[in-house]
């Protein structure tokens, strides 16, 4: 058995040793980041522009929320690409009020104003899957509302304690709960959500991920609460 495996690693690695996939990844990994880049410059753009025009952050948060409750509607119908559009729409007016704040101020009511929309919308994505077919999904729903639950409320938790302390550890309160560090970050989580547009069928199995990765953000935040909030402070400063 053991033989075996280092047989199959070995195929493995003369595979990614191969030029041609090499030079594959390479495009792809250009590609990539040609398109982020553009995407960065045209956001930022798109955001001097409006500011010219008086628009705020605080407006596009709102705009991109009411698009974004929008998907709700069109996944309970079942009209899943119509429903792809608007959390596209959505997660450009996200990124855009925060291009838009940096022409202007990041206000703390507007970092709030940001933070608890993306809970809602993400929250009503989840719903309008379960309005799209209740027999089958209703119960994964549950499961990935819960988890999601969870983990919300050990980041805004966690948030109060360190705003109230001051602590120099404070989470980072406009991502969503869905991100974890160092691994569901937020291309993850937007693939997901695609994946889940364009294959709704796979809605069980992606849930149970997704509840899963929620469970595991809620617990590391827990064990950094405990190392901010007590460890650290039993450590003697110097």
């Amino acid at each position: 058995m053991l033989n075996k495996l280092k047989s199959m690693a070995k195929q493995a690695k003369a595979k990614l040793d191969n030029p041609k996939l090499k030079k594959m990844f390479h495009g792809c990994n250009t590609m990539c980041q040609t398109i982020t880049e553009k995407s960065c410059a045209f956001i930022s753009a798109t955001a001097k522009y409006l500011h010219q025009f008086g628009i705020t952050a605080n407006m596009i948060s709102i705009l991109g929320f009411v698009i974004g409750l929008l998907a709700i509607n069109f996944l309970a119908m079942s009209n899943f690409a119509t429903a792809l559009i608007c959390i596209l729409l959505n997660r450009f007016c996200d990124a855009l009020d925060g291009a838009l704040a940096r022409h202007t101020k990041v206000t703390e009511f507007g970092i709030f104003l940001d933070a608890t929309l993306d809970y809602v919308f993400y929250a009503g994505l989840i719903f309008g899957f379960a309005l799209a077919n209740p027999y089958q999904n209703a119960v994964a729903a549950s499961f990935l509302l819960f988890a999601f639950t969870s983990s919300a409320c050990a980041m805004l938790a966690y948030a109060i304690v360190a705003y109230k302390n001051n602590s120099r550890q404070k989470l980072e309160i406009t991502k969503s709960p869905f991100y974890l560090g160092g691994f569901a970050q937020g291309f993850e989580t937007f693939v997901g959500m695609v994946i889940l547009c364009v294959l709704p069928s796979a809605f069980l199995p992606i849930a149970i991920i997704l509840g899963v990765l929620c469970f595991i953000k809620a617990c590391s935040v827990v064990i950094t609460a405990y190392y901010n909030f007590v460890i650290a402070q039993r450590t003697p400063k110097e």
